[in-house]
């Protein structure tokens, strides 16, 4: 997996050390990374999420990305992992603005 996704380590390492088997859910593991991390943190996430979601990876590929780093059941969500991340990508923009 490594050479494929190599220049998604940084995504990698947030979808692994947020979206993890302890977190309460999704939604609110977000909201803590969110409350936690610095507004430059969290547009580097986002510059991130954009490059992977433009990048020239197929569909598969990037919901394996996403299912093998994220410890999210995504049918509960009733959204494929790309969906997920699209959606989680929104919310770090809302995020942005209104980080001070």
């Amino acid at each position: 997996m490594e050479d494929t996704y190599g220049p998604y380590e940084e995504l990698g390492d947030f979808l692994a050390g947020t979206f993890h088997q302890d977190m309460e859910s999704p939604e609110e593991a977000l909201n803590e990374f969110i409350m936690e991390v610095t507004k430059i943190c969290i547009e580097n996430t986002r510059n991130d999420i954009l490059s992977f979601l433009n990048s020239n990876l197929t569909d598969s590929e990037k919901e394996e990305f996403i299912k093998y780093n994220a410890y999210i059941y995504f049918p509960a969500l009733n959204l494929t992992p790309v969906e997920w991340l699209k959606h989680t990508l929104e919310i770090l923009k809302e995020a942005i603005k209104n980080k001070e």
